[in-house]
Parts: structure tokens; sequence; C-alpha cells
């Protein structure tokens, strides 16, 4: 994750983490790998499915993209762009994710999707000599990012 400048504020921070659902669908390895095992000894099963869960868990958990919007940049995964480059700014609500993340979707386009997550921002970019049209950004949050990066500084 880039690290906006040490004397940098940071307005807004955001780590998109999957819902709960993702969650418990993981712990159903644990049973899975149990019952694999089974032939040989179910304590191994447990043992392997519970390292195997809590890893996974710790995968989503902390590698999941974090936005974070300072008072001249913002950063989202492992970019990061000057906001005096940053063009108009589009809430994408549930109704309209569907048909942003696919059919209207332009593949120069910088993503950042969380799939569990349902609402996202869209903003253009001002920048001449970057061929990337727009970032399109997976937030649970769409309102108060909009806001964070249209408040001057």
């Amino acid at each position: 994750m880039p690290n906006l400048k040490p004397t940098e504020p940071i307005v807004y921070r955001e780590r998109v983490r999957p819902n709960l659902g993702t969650f418990l669908a993981v712990a159903t390895l644990l049973p899975a790998v149990t019952l694999v095992s089974e032939p040989f000894d179910y304590r191994i099963g447990i043992a392997v499915g519970l390292v195997l869960v809590i890893s996974i868990w710790a995968a989503l958990f902390f590698l999941a993209p974090v936005i974070q919007v300072g008072n001249s940049h913002l950063a989202v995964g492992r970019a990061e762009i000057p906001r005096n480059l940053l063009g108009k700014i589009e809430e994408i609500s549930k109704d309209q994710i569907f048909s942003e993340r696919g059919p209207k979707l332009d593949p120069a386009a910088y993503k950042v999707f969380q799939g569990t997550v349902k609402t996202a921002i869209k903003i253009a970019l001002n920048d001449p000599n970057d061929p990337t049209p727009y970032w399109i950004i997976s937030t649970r949050k769409p309102a108060q990012l909009a806001e964070a990066l249209r408040a001057k500084n």
C-alpha cells in the first residue's frame, strides 16, 4: 500500500473487507477437510482445517484493499494519484453496479473490486499523460468517500 506523505493528514480511510457471509463460507472448509481426512485420523483433519480456515480468514482480513484520502492524494490499494488530477466523481448504486462492473466497464480503467460490496465510486481522471480513463472502486460508504474527495484542502 502506498504511503501518503507522512506529514499529510488522512481525511478518509476505509479497508474494504469481504462481508460476514464470505468468512462463514470459508468456515465450511473445516468440516470438509475433517471428513476427507476421516480414513486417516480426524484429528489431523481438524488441525489442517483450522490452519487452513484461519489462514484464509487472515488473508481476507489483512489483504483487503485500503482507500485513503489525504489533503493532496488519493491512494487505493497499491495506486496513488494527486487529487488535482481527479475529475467527475460519480457514486455507483446497487442498481448500477452490475452494468458498471460488466458491460459498461472500460478495460483500461483502474479497478479495485470487492465482490461482496455492492456499491462503488467512479472517478474520471484529468491526466492527459495517463491512458486510464477512470478509477472504479468498491466502497461501503460511497457518499462519504465522494464528499471527502470533493472537499477542498
